[in-house]
Order: structure tokens, then sequence, then C-alpha cells
């Protein structure tokens, strides 16, 4: 289901997306000409995507608060996360996902993703809880050609196409990213790529499950304002 129909969802996706788009392809700019997604330079650049990709209001309600350094800032505690995160990943940052082992890999994954999610002290959503679709983002844009987002909109598109509970959590992670290279792969690499040439994989398929959730939500809707 996700892939049905996926000309059409992209562009209806680029349609009411601008906004996503406009961002996204800038940061994928900034993010090929660093070698090293871990540059200080790069983090202002994630912030902006997470803010564009509506992460905003977990993010403190401040710009100040948001990109400036200090004790409490979404900034800071972003610095301190990607650092601890760093070790699992770095390996990763370059490759495809059609390339990535996921279950030789899963480990790695999961434990950054647990480190960005983790809500507490320290937590990524300013009002102390969990941030789990922050966390999703953020790897995207640390490697937008392998992994995945995973949105409310994703968790319905996943739930209805290949039976993934819609609770998040690093092992559910996992068994996305296996269903998305999966799904690429079938559906052919050369063939998906081409849906959207230049655009990073996992943004493609981004889209579709963006689109696949939406269209279950507003068939609900429908059929709840028909009874």
């Amino acid at each position: 289901m996700i892939t049905e129909d996926a000309a059409e969802k992209i562009a209806r996706f680029n349609s009411i997306g601008l906004h996503y788009n406009l961002v996204s392809d800038a940061v994928y700019r900034v993010r090929e000409q660093l070698s090293d997604p871990f540059d200080p330079r790069y983090q202002p650049y994630i912030i902006a995507a997470l803010i564009s990709f509506d992460m905003g209001r977990m993010m403190g309600s401040t710009a100040v608060s948001r990109y400036d350094k200090g004790d409490g800032t979404f900034a800071t505690a972003l610095a301190t996360k990607l650092e601890a995160l760093r070790p699992h990943v770095t390996h990763l940052c370059d490759v495809r996902l059609d390339e990535l082992s996921v279950p030789s890999e899963a480990q790695h994954i999961q434990d950054a993703y647990a480190i960005l999610a983790a809500g507490g002290e320290g937590s990524l959503n300013q009002r102390r809880g969990e941030f789990h679709v922050g966390a999703t983002k953020i790897l995207h844009f640390l490697n937008p050609r392998a992994f995945i987002i995973v949105d409310s909109n994703a968790q319905l598109a996943f739930q209805a196409t290949h039976g993934i509970g819609r609770a998040y959590s690093s092992e559910r992670y996992i068994e996305r990213m296996k269903c998305a290279k999966r799904d690429v792969l079938e559906f052919g690499l050369d063939e998906f790529a081409a849906l959207e040439e230049g655009t990073p994989l996992t943004r493609i398929y981004d889209k579709l499950t963006f689109m696949t959730g939406a269209g279950l939500r507003e068939r609900a809707a429908h059929g709840r304002r028909a009874v």
C-alpha cells in the first residue's frame, strides 16, 4: 500500500508540502558539503529542519532557546545527545538504505534512537517527555539516504501495510526500517530513485508514508461522518 500509486502520492505531497521541501532540500545540500554530520556547524541546520518538520512545540518557545547554547536550551541538549550517539552511527552516516544491513546494525541504531528519544533530565523534549518522532527526524537528517522518518501518518501506513503496531520504540523503528528497505527493493531500486531524481531514497519514502497515512485518516474521518 505504501508504494501503491507512488508517483501520484509524491506529486500530491509536493503540491501541499512546499515548506517541507524548501527546508529539507537546503539542509541536504549542507549535509552533502560536510563530510562529518556531527560537525557543530551542521547542528543549526538540524534544528531548522526539526522546526520546519513540526517539532517546534517541543523545542522551547523562542528562537533563542532553540538555537543558542546555554543551560536548559534545546541546542545544548541536542549537542549533548549528538555526542553521545556519535559512536553508534558514525560508520553509518554515508550508507544508503539499500546497502544497510539493518539486522546486523540493529543494536547500534536502537542505541542511537534511544539516546535521542529518552525523556526526563536532558530530554530533547523541553517538557521533559519523550521525543520519538524527533529522534527519527534527527537520524534522518544525519543521514538522509538511510534513516526513515516515522510520524503519526507513517505509523498508520506501517500498520495498514505491514501490520506493525502504532507504538513508538527503538525495536519498532528497526521493524519499520526493514520494511522500508524491502518496499524499496521490491519496487525496484532504480525505479524508486527515479520517482524523484536527486531526492534521497528515504525522503521519497517519507513522502509516500505521509500521504498513505493521510489518506487512511481521511477515509476514516469520512467513514465516521457517514455513520
